[in-house]
């Protein structure tokens, strides 16, 4: 199992995956296509090779910078790509990028809803209702809050 950071910017939060599941680490090489502010993805920094690889990301809208990170993972043989986000917008061409793609499963929290439309048999839609539930107890019985980001 490998974690892929999609950019430098996403790199740390990879690296804190990388250390919690005790596993290396690899990062898309992502640079600007001329003026129009496009991310190609050519390269990749690690080993994926016969790897499963597991990319995390804050959100997912149109999936584009997604989808390049998966292109690179499957260039250079990564075994199966996983991918989870905490924002599953998906918007516009979304769906059938990602049921085009190589991904196998890819995890997203209810914290933006997600149409039965867009419910493919590829996306796994996680509730976020029991960590607020938690937050609110806690808050209620004047117990901390940080223990519930611990990994």
């Amino acid at each position: 199992m490998v974690i892929v950071a999609t950019d430098a910017g996403s790199s740390k939060k990879a690296y804190k995956y990388s250390e919690f599941f005790n596993c290396p680490i690899a990062l898309v090489d992502k640079r600007r296509d001329g003026n129009d502010d496009r991310a190609i993805a050519s390269t990749i920094i690690g080993d994926v090779k016969d790897k499963n690889a597991i990319i995390f990301d804050d959100e997912i809208d149109t999936a584009g910078s997604m989808m390049e990170t998966v292109k690179v993972l499957e260039k250079f043989g990564a075994k199966n790509i996983y991918a989870g986000a905490t924002h599953g917008v998906l918007s516009g061409p979304a769906i059938e990028r990602i049921q085009k793609s190589g991904i196998k499963e890819m995890v997203v929290t209810n914290t933006v809803p997600v149409a039965e439309e867009k419910r493919i048999d590829k996306i796994t839609v996680l509730s976020i209702a029991p960590l607020f539930a938690e937050a609110i107890k806690r808050i209620n019985e004047e117990r901390p809050l940080g223990e519930l980001y611990e990994m």
